[in-house]
């Protein structure tokens, strides 16, 4: 086996032993209990809560009855900063939320009253499920049975196999009993570009960070669009850029597979990102240039939120401490491995997610391709 093959699978293999499942536990409801109050206690969401233990009524509970609080791993949340011309309704729509949660989980007495970079949090990682839009899942899904090939899966929704694996970014049509695949959905590897592309200067840039981010320098950036006063760009401006954007590995040497559907908290969640395992304290990179929004809460821990200028949003949750935030470059260090939010006690990882037009993705096929 060749040296790089055996290194992968060593890699695997500590990942599977390193993703132990944190299991859930049991709580038995006191008077004077809600399950707000349950939920904020135990750092879970409500609709968690509901989906774990099927309750029809959420304002609905007695006391005694025993709920199951779904194990770690839940999905963090993520952090959509607002842009020019964003509403309330549209980033509801991106995310396949709706306008009354949105505003009730940030505190918006006026939905229609929203400023530009204001932080909008999207509970859970929503994914607009549901839709019909190309670019985003129908909802349908399987869950993948013991012993069960890729092919046999494909079957069982009457598609392609082809496009059951694009949906879910398996590589090698290797898949795990027990996870969740889904039938359609978009797929996307980033590649790095050649020839040439366009950039639209936004408030705050200056011409050397953007020729950093697109590997040039600042005299061809200048020639390539017939600038004469490098100091001067203008918000809203086009540049013409090279291409060969390039995408950092987000922890270097970390080990990590294909954990990508994976079932949590009894089969009620499922993992919507990749587990990189590293030693606590590690930096934590920026994978592409872009804007990177900090944040802090129960079940992410110390998060990153990365608009990328590829046009994918990166979020990377348990970081032990934050590193550079605002306008950064691939490579720079936006965190450090850790283990806060809910993923306390488990080894040190970075729990990646990447949302390609709204729609959260695995991130495994990028990894891999990148060489990370």
């Amino acid at each position: 086996m060749p040296k790089n093959s055996v290194s992968r699978a060593l890699a695997v293999g500590s990942a599977l032993v390193l993703l132990v499942a944190l299991f859930s536990v049991d709580y038995t409801v006191k008077s004077g209990d809600t399950l707000g109050k349950i939920a904020k206690k135990h750092g879970v969401s409500v609709t968690a809560l509901v989906k774990s233990n099927n309750i029809s009524n959420p304002n609905l509970i007695h006391i005694g009855q025993v709920l199951v609080i779904p194990g770690e791993e839940g999905e963090p949340d993520v952090v959509h900063v607002v842009r020019l011309g964003n509403t309330l309704g549209k980033i509801a729509t991106q995310y396949g939320s709706s306008v009354s949660a949105l505003a009730a989980a940030n505190g918006i007495s006026n939905p229609n009253l929203i400023r530009v970079g204001q932080n909008i949090v999207i509970s859970g990682g929503s994914s607009n499920r549901g839709s019909s839009h190309p670019n985003v899942r129908s909802g349908r899904y399987a869950i993948v049975r013991k012993g069960e090939s890729m092919a046999a899966v494909a079957r069982r929704f009457g598609l392609p196999t082809n496009q059951i694996a694009r949906a879910n970014g398996i590589v090698k049509d290797i898949i795990y009993a027990n996870t969740r695949l889904f039938a359609d959905g978009p797929s996307y590897t980033f590649e790095s570009g050649g020839g040439e592309g366009t950039y639209k200067v936004k408030s705050g840039d200056r011409l050397g960070d953007i020729a950093a981010a697109h590997g040039t320098t600042i005299s061809h950036l200048a020639s390539l669009n017939g600038i004469s006063n490098p100091n001067l760009i203008r918000a809203g401006q086009v540049l013409v850029v090279p291409g060969g954007s390039r995408w950092a590995c987000p922890v270097e040497k970390a080990a990590f597979f294909n954990d990508w559907g994976f079932p949590r908290g009894g089969g009620s969640r499922w993992h919507e990102g990749n587990d990189l395992f590293a030693s606590r304290g590690v930096p934590i990179y920026a994978p592409v240039s872009g804007t990177v929004k900090h944040n802090t809460g129960p079940i992410g821990g110390k998060q990153f939120n990365l608009t990328g200028d590829d046009g994918v949003i990166y979020v990377g949750s348990h970081m032990d401490k934050f590193g550079k935030s605002g306008r950064v470059n691939a490579g720079e260090v936006v965190g450090y491995n850790g283990n806060t939010g809910n993923a306390v006690g488990s080894s040190p990882h970075l729990h990646f997610m990447m949302f390609y037009k709204g729609v959260v993705i695995n991130p495994y096929p990028t990894l891999v391709s990148q060489g990370c």
